[in-house]
C-alpha cells in the first residue's frame, strides 16, 4: 500500500457486497414472478405465478424448481465472484460424518421447540389481527410432487446454505465467529418476512452457523437443514391428505420421535462429558470503531437491512 493512501475497510467492503447481494435475491426472485406471470398471462388470460392454469401439473413445478435454482444461484455467484479481493479461506464442503450424524437428533428436537415457539408467536400476532402467509399447496401426482419436494426440500437446503453459512457467514467470520453467525441468521430470518415466524427461523441459522463454524463443513448444515425442510414438506402433505384426526396423530408422532432421540442424544453426550467446541473470541481494539458500527455505517448493508424490517412489517398490516 502506497504511504499516505488510506487503507481499506474490508468489513465495510463486505458489508456493501452482502447488502447488494441480498436485495438482489429479493429482486431477481420479483422479476422471476412478474416474468413468469407474464408469460402465463399471455398463454391464457388470467393465469399467474401464483395461479399457472393453462399449463400441465408438471410443467408448472418445473418451472418453479427451475426458478427456485436460478433465485439462488445468481447471488451466490455474484457475491462470490466480487468477494474475490478479500481472498477468502476455500469454501468447506466435504461429505457430511460423524457431526452431522450426532447433530441431526438434537436438530430435529431443536426444530419441534422452534416450531412450539412459532405457533405460540402465531397465536399472539393473531390476537392483533395478523394473518401470516399462506401455505403452499402441493400437486397431485407423483411427478409434480417430487419436483415440489426439490424446490421446497432440496435446492433451498443446498442454495440457502451455500448462500448464507457458505459466503456471507464466510466473509463475516474474519471479524468473529459469533458475529458472522448473527448477522448472517438476522439476513436469514428476515428474508422469510413471516413475523411468526422470524424469531424461530433465526434460532434455527444460529444452531445451523454454529455447526459450520465449529465444524468448518457446510454439507453438516445443508443436510440439516434438509431433514428440517422434509419434516415440514411431510406435514404439509399430511395436511392436504388427511383428515384432521390423523393429522393430529402423525403431528404427535414426529414430536415424541424427534424430542425423544434428541434427548437421548444429548444424554449420551452429556455422560461421556465431551463439551461442544468453543469459538474463538474476536479480540476488542480499543480507540477503533467497533464491528457493528462499521457493518451500519456499509449504506448497501443498511438500507437492505431496514428494507427488510420494512417488508416484514408490512406483512403485519395488510
Amino acid at each position: 500500500m502506497r504511504e499516505g493512501q488510506p487503507r481499506r475497510d474490508n468489513l465495510y467492503y463486505a458489508a456493501n457486497l452482502i447488502g447488494l447481494s441480498v436485495i438482489g435475491y429479493r429482486l431477481v426472485a420479483i422479476f422471476l414472478q412478474a416474468a413468469l406471470s407474464a408469460a402465463l398471462d399471455a398463454n391464457l388470460p388470467g393465469a399467474s405465478a401464483q395461479n399457472p392454469v393453462g399449463i400441465p401439473v408438471a410443467a408448472a413445478a418445473l418451472i418453479n424448481c427451475l426458478a427456485t435454482a436460478v433465485n439462488l444461484a445468481l447471488p451466490i455467484l455474484w457475491l462470490r465472484r466480487s468477494a474475490r479481493p478479500l481472498a477468502l479461506a476455500p469454501l468447506a464442503l466435504r461429505r457430511p460424518g460423524r457431526v452431522a450424524a450426532a447433530a441431526l437428533p438434537l436438530f430435529l428436537c431443536y426444530t419441534t421447540l422452534c416450531s412450539v415457539a412459532a405457533n405460540l408467536m402465531r397465536m399472539l400476532l393473531g390476537l392483533g389481527g395478523y394473518v401470516p402467509p399462506a401455505s403452499t399447496t402441493l400437486p397431485e401426482g407423483a411427478g409434480p410432487l417430487a419436483l415440489s419436494f426439490l424446490s421446497i426440500c432440496v435446492i433451498p437446503a443446498i442454495g440457502e446454505e451455500l448462500f448464507f453459512r457458505g459466503t456471507i457467514q464466510r466473509l463475516l467470520t474474519p471479524y468473529g465467529d459469533w458475529f458472522a453467525i448473527i448477522v448472517s441468521s438476522v439476513l436469514f430470518a428476515l428474508l422469510h418476512a413471516d413475523l411468526s415466524q422470524i424469531p424461530s427461523i433465526f434460532a434455527l441459522s444460529l444452531f445451523l452457523g454454529y455447526i459450520v463454524a465449529a465444524y468448518g463443513n457446510v454439507a453438516d448444515a445443508m443436510l440439516l437443514h434438509f431433514f428440517n425442510n422434509a419434516s415440514g414438506f411431510l406435514q404439509l402433505w399430511a395436511r392436504q391428505q388427511m383428515d384432521g384426526t390423523n393429522v393430529m396423530a402423525l403431528t404427535a408422532i414426529l414430536f415424541t420421535f424427534y424430542f425423544g432421540a434428541g434427548l437421548t442424544v444429548l444424554i449420551v453426550l452429556l455422560r461421556r462429558r465431551r463439551p461442544l467446541p468453543k469459538l474463538p473470541r474476536y479480540p476488542t481494539r480499543k480507540n477503533r470503531m467497533g464491528r457493528t458500527e462499521r457493518l451500519l455505517s456499509a449504506p448497501f448493508f443498511t438500507i437492505t437491512l431496514l428494507l427488510l424490517i420494512l417488508t416484514c412489517l408490512m406483512e403485519y398490516f395488510r
